[in-house]
């Protein structure tokens, strides 16, 4: 895949424009899934955004797509291709600037909302790249130390939402509480909540969400 190829997407634009530019939401789906797949939460999510729903770029085997390919282990465990991450990385970056513009959104009021392996790409987008993503919602997912430039005690003025469920068996609790609460110690404006649920967002988890993107609207 070339660093300069636009990604299949899907578009809700604002249905309550402003005077200014909309502020932006790219959905970033999980592995094996589709632009579909988050572009479901659409309708429920506030009128005044632009919302931009990537696919990945690596189709699978048995249907879906992947941003990077994963590895099982003889021991179960699960190993990401680094290199085809970092591919996605600069692929989403262009694709960000790029709908921006296409779409007349807001390049400083830019949210990734990311599920599972989108949600690892959503906090590191944020992380290296906050003249490119201003905020981030992380779904089921982690942060990936081995995608970052710098460790995360460096990171400062973050914001985002993160949640988690306690019984998940793809990607275990323990993995965003080594990160994203070691992430939130030093930027108070990160929500982070965990729900009884295994790799999935429960109905509490999705409700929590939403009144976390009207607060954030509601701050300009």
């Amino acid at each position: 895949m070339g660093n300069n190829t636009l990604l299949d997407h899907l578009y809700r634009a604002p249905l309550a424009p402003t005077s200014s530019q909309a502020p932006a939401i790219f959905l970033l789906h999980g592995y094996g899934s589709n632009k579909e797949d988050l572009f479901s939460f659409v309708p429920y999510l506030p009128p005044e955004f632009g919302i931009v729903a990537l696919n990945a770029p690596i189709g699978l085997p048995f249907g879906g797509y992947a941003w990077y390919e994963l590895e099982i282990t003889a021991n179960m465990e699960r190993l990401s291709n680094l290199n085809q991450a970092k591919e996605s990385l600069t692929l989403l970056q262009n694709n960000i600037s790029h709908y921006c513009k296409t779409y007349k959104l807001n390049p400083q009021k830019v949210t990734a909302m990311g599920f599972s392996q989108g949600a690892i790409l959503s906090w590191t987008l944020a992380l290296d790249h906050p003249q490119l993503v201003q905020q981030v919602i992380g779904l089921s997912g982690v942060i990936d130390p081995e995608l970052l430039a710098q460790p995360i005690a460096h990171y400062r003025g973050i914001t985002g939402f993160a949640s988690h469920g306690t019984e998940d068996a793809t990607i275990p609790i323990t993995y965003p509480r080594k990160t994203v609460v070691a992430l939130q110690k030093n930027n108070p404006n990160i929500t982070y909540k965990e729900y009884a649920a295994g790799h999935t967002i429960n109905p509490e988890n999705f409700q929590d969400m939403l009144q976390w993107v009207q607060t954030y609207f509601s701050k300009g």
